[in-house]
């Protein structure tokens, strides 16, 4: 018998999985940790643990407190193709929008404009669907990236080459020329929402519609973790046509009363609702 039982991503005790072990362990104490307690489904998670809180911390203390790298977001407008907005209908309804060349030359655009914190980029792009990112992954090594697409259906070890190769410092020349094996960026869907550490990361693009401020946490969070040679990180989201981006001031903000007055204030004066040298433009 265990006296205490320590479950970490907390936020999936929602989960028959998880409820199967919870119901078969009596420890005398649960401990629950999760960087996102709230869920989407309406489950309680706080609940599950009888409401005791040991320790909480938001973004915004986390970064007060200078325990998160630094951000720069900019929530940038996806473009129209034939007349058609880039956004979470499109690969239902015409998916050569999504992986055309007009709209891979806008991202890698956006993506050089924007830039990185380090001596070379080493990135995660998160995609709405596995025919998305890898197609998207063999267009921008056509390109002259190096990149490769990762999703639920590759082994862990295969994960975790491509994450040493994105991660491994190699000799870049001043003319930019890099040497060695290595990866420019990892094209993913959901695998690295939550739950992998990859504190090199110093440029997210978001490709993929904001689900719920509680997703959207998750995937920034991809990025701000410290590393050497890393003082900041540059976030992209692809936005399309703005349905969603009240959700964006709300998760950053922490204020969960979508008050509106509250959400248009956010939105107009984000930097000021982040803690720090941190950025928010639309």
């Amino acid at each position: 018998c265990f006296k205490t039982i320590v479950i970490d991503e907390a936020h999936r005790t929602g989960a028959a999985s998880y409820q199967k072990i919870m119901d078969y362990f009596e420890p005398e104490f649960w401990l629950g940790m999760t960087a996102s307690p709230e869920r989407t489904d309406d489950f309680d998670v706080f609940a599950t643990f009888d409401h005791n809180i040991a320790l909480e911390i938001r973004l915004q203390q986390a970064m007060e407190e200078n325990l998160l790298c630094p951000f720069h977001y900019f929530g940038i407008t996806d473009m129209e193709l034939d007349g058609v907005v880039i956004d979470e209908k499109t690969e239902i309804e015409n998916f050569r929008f999504l992986v055309s060349d007009k709209r891979v030359d806008y991202i890698i655009n956006q993506m050089n404009f924007y830039g990185y914190s380090g001596d070379r980029v080493k990135g995660l792009i998160l995609c709405s669907s596995r025919k998305e990112a890898e197609t998207l992954s063999g267009i921008f090594n056509d390109r002259g990236y190096k990149t490769k697409a990762l999703t639920g259906a590759d082994r862990k070890v295969e994960r975790e080459a491509a994450i040493e190769l994105l991660t491994k410092d190699i000799q870049v020349d001043i003319d930019g020329t890099k040497h060695g094996d290595y990866l420019d960026y990892i094209f993913t869907v959901d695998i690295f929402n939550e739950g992998v550490d990859i504190p090199e990361v110093n440029q997210v693009v978001m490709l993929r519609p904001t689900e719920s401020p509680i997703v959207f946490v998750q995937q920034l969070g991809r990025g701000l973790r410290k590393a050497d040679d890393k003082d900041f990180v540059v976030i992209l989201d692809f936005i399309a046509n703005y349905k969603n981006n009240f959700m964006i001031p709300i998760a950053l903000s922490g204020d969960s009363t979508y008050n509106k007055d509250n959400i248009r204030r956010y939105v107009t004066e984000g930097e000021k609702v982040i803690p720090g040298i941190s950025t928010i433009h639309f």
